[in-house]
This record gives C-alpha cells, sequence and structure tokens, in this order.
C-alpha cells in the first residue's frame, strides 16, 4: 500500500486517542482524583502548553526529511504516557503523565499532517487533505462510541488501557510510513533542488521554513485568527461541555460520551458533503466559509446557554459541529495555497501549535470563572466572543476585496 495509506491509519488512531484524553481526562480529574473546576481548567491548560512548547522549541525547526523519524518517537512516548494515566493514584502523578502526553502530541500531530502535503501529489493534495479531516472526524466518532460501550462494563480508569492499544497499532503503522515515504519525500525535493538551482548546480539539502516569513503571510494570518478564535470555543467544550452535562442533567458516564458522539457525528457528515465538493472542483471563497463557520459557532453556543433539557444542548453541539467540520481541512487547504513547499513543516506546527494555544486561553481562564458563576455563564461569555469574532472576520474580508 502507498505511504498515505499508512499515514490515514495513524491519523485515525491517534486522533481517536487525543480526542478522548481532552474528554476522559476532566472527568477522570473531577470525579475519580475528585478534584474542582480549577484543577479540570490546570489539567487541559497544562497539556496544552506542554504541546505548545515542544512545537515551538523542537517540532517547528524539524526538517521535511526527518518528520517520519518523529511520528516514530512520538508515538512510543505517548503509549508510555497513556500507561501511566492508568496507574495514577494522585493528582501530581496524573499531571506528570500530562505534560509527557502533551510532549508526544505535540511531534505527532502536526507531523502527520506534513506527510499528507509531502507524500500527496499536487493534484491529489486537496482531496487528501479531505480525507485527512475525514479520519479526524471518523476517530472522534469511534473512539467516544467505543469508550461508551466499555463505560457501561468497566471504570473510567480502564479506557486508559483502550488507549494504549490504539497507540501500539498506531507506532507499527508508523514504521510503514517510515519505510514508504522516506524515497518519496526526498525524490520530490531533489527534483525541487533541480529546478532551483539547475543553473548553479547547487548541492544543498531542503532547510525548514522560515517562521519569520509565515509571520508576513497576509493568507497564513488570516488562517490563524480563524484557527485561534474557534479553538478558544472547541477547548472550553471539550473541558467543561462534559461537566456542564452531568450537573445540569446529571447524565452517567457512557451517556456524556454519547452526547458528545452526536457533535462528532454531525462533524463526520459535514466533512464527507466538503470532500465530495473537493472531488467535484476546488473549492472557492475559503475565508468567507471560515467566516461563516463562525456564525454558526455563536448559534451553537447560544442554543448552549438557554438550553434547559438536554435536548436542547444535543442540538446544540450536532450544529457546533458543522464548523468544527469546516475551519480546520479549509484552513489546512489554504495553507497549501498560500505557503510554500520549504515551510510547510513550519507551517503546520504553527497551526495546530495555535489550536492549543486556544486550549490554554479557553480552559484555564474559563474554568475559573466558571467555578466562580457557572458554566453556563461561560458558555455566554464565549457567544459575546464568537460575535466579535464574526464581525472582525467581515472587516477583514471587505478590506482584502
Amino acid at each position: 500500500m502507498p505511504a498515505i495509506i499508512f499515514v490515514f491509519l495513524v491519523i485515525l488512531l491517534q486522533r481517536a486517542n487525543t480526542n478522548l484524553i481532552q474528554s476522559i481526562n476532566p472527568l477522570f480529574v473531577r470525579y475519580v482524583l475528585d478534584k474542582n473546576l480549577f484543577y479540570v481548567g490546570i489539567t487541559t491548560a497544562v497539556y496544552a502548553v506542554s504541546t505548545i512548547a515542544v512545537r515551538y522549541l523542537i517540532s517547528i525547526r524539524i526538517k521535511p526529511q526527518a518528520v517520519s523519524k518523529f511520528v516514530i518517537v512520538g508515538l512510543l512516548l505517548f503509549s508510555a504516557a497513556i500507561l501511566g494515566y492508568f496507574f495514577s493514584t494522585n493528582y501530581a502523578e496524573f499531571l506528570i503523565f500530562v505534560v509527557i502526553s502533551g510532549f508526544a502530541t505535540a511531534i505527532i500531530m502536526p507531523f502527520l499532517l506534513s506527510l499528507v502535503h509531502l507524500v500527496s501529489e499536487k493534484s491529489t493534495i486537496e482531496k487528501n487533505l479531505t480525507i485527512y479531516s475525514l479520519m479526524l472526524s471518523l476517530a472522534l466518532v469511534f473512539g467516544p462510541l467505543l469508550s461508551s460501550a466499555l463505560l457501561t462494563v468497566l471504570p473510567i480508569r480502564w479506557i486508559y488501557i483502550m488507549l494504549s492499544i490504539f497507540g501500539i497499532t498506531a507506532f507499527f503503522f508508523a514504521l510503514k510510513i517510515h519505510l514508504k515515504s522516506k524515497s518519496v519525500i526526498k525524490e520530490k525535493f531533489s527534483e525541487k533542488l533541480d529546478v532551483q538551482d539547475s543553473n548553479k548546480n547547487s548541492k544543498k539539502s531542503v532547510k525548514g521554513g522560515s517562521v519569520s516569513s509565515l509571520f508576513k503571510n497576509r493568507g497564513f494570518l488570516e488562517i490563524i485568527f480563524y484557527n485561534t478564535s474557534f479553538s478558544i470555543a472547541f477547548a472550553s467544550v471539550v473541558a467543561l461541555g462534559g461537566v456542564f452535562a452531568r450537573d445540569n442533567f446529571h447524565l452517567k458516564y457512557f451517556e456524556i460520551t454519547l452526547l458528545f458522539s452526536l457533535f462528532f457525528i454531525s462533524s463526520l457528515i459535514t466533512r464527507l458533503i466538503l470532500l465530495y465538493f473537493t472531488k467535484k472542483a476546488n473549492i472557492k471563497n475559503k475565508t468567507k466559509i471560515l467566516n461563516i463557520s463562525i456564525l454558526i459557532s455563536v448559534l451553537s453556543f447560544a442554543l448552549m446557554v438557554f438550553s434547559k433539557n438536554i435536548g436542547f444542548y444535543a442540538f446544540g453541539l450536532i450544529i457546533f459541529g458543522i464548523p468544527h467540520a469546516l475551519i480546520f481541512p479549509i484552513g489546512t487547504m489554504r495553507i497549501s495555497e498560500t505557503v510554500d513547499m520549504k515551510d510547510m513543516v513550519a507551517a503546520n506546527t504553527i497551526y495546530q501549535s495555535n489550536f492549543d494555544l486556544g486550549g490554554i486561553i479557553g480552559p484555564f481562564f474559563l474554568s475559573y470563572i466558571a467555578g466562580i458563576y457557572s458554566i453556563r455563564f461561560v458558555f455566554g461569555i464565549i457567544t459575546v466572543f464568537l460575535i466579535a469574532v464574526f464581525a472582525a472576520g467581515k472587516y477583514i474580508m471587505s478590506k482584502s476585496s
């Protein structure tokens, strides 16, 4: 099988892992370790800080030719951290493994996205990026559904054993990626160098991208603006949404994970529709799609704020699945349009790092406010914030036209 198939398989397993960590960890901290909402926010923020630190200190500097090796190392580290979660007996131990898993995620996820760019032909890049997002959505559906089934018969701690099995399986697939992709990537950059240096007979290797040039790229900055803004809302729902459902609607653990499955099924269906359109033709007006996605997010949070029963709350989550499905893949497509190949690893690293930035701003600060007032109040703050983002996006588009 070609390298891209194994990339998709690793994405499927690893995204299931990272998603379940984000939704299970808050429940584990709150109800197994018996900590309050402030500690829930700290846990999510520490995970996000550890990923950002590694991405900006290490991942952003890696040459494209080396990314498959780092994915292998990251998966080994991640699997060890998951087993650490299982054996944790207090919050301090648990937090150590949160940091380790954050380190590993910082190595794995942006490099998988870069591998999609690196092993794809130019004619198939948008289709493969959409399939990449589709694999993310599939993971976000089958992971919670499987964990829901397990939670009906097992304590929440045992979910971490399932996640470690996912990680070990992904590790063996990553070995296949390395073997199959290294010659493809080497050939791609050799051809690029031949074109660039045909008159110079240069033998230089391709270096990592220039961060300074990316932050001078207007198109890239627009993508970062929408991605970071949405990530604040998304991270807050992941960190606080399960606790909100349990405290307000008295759901059981497996019912909470089923509730999140509705959100991810909505995202999956939307991405299937997106895949249809990418196969038919290139997606146009990507910035407009990003801004409309923010507007849909406003509607979903408004429904959650005013929800008086589980039906309204579930409907809000289903609506929220639509912008979740669109913002990330549309952003990756814009990156492929606006960023040079030599800057691709750096661009993808920053792109995913800024998503984690929302995981700090959202859960950490907003969980503190939720502890003082309520989670419903925090969801109201996010609604107002997203309205401001939509207005700013309209202004950006008017200046670009």
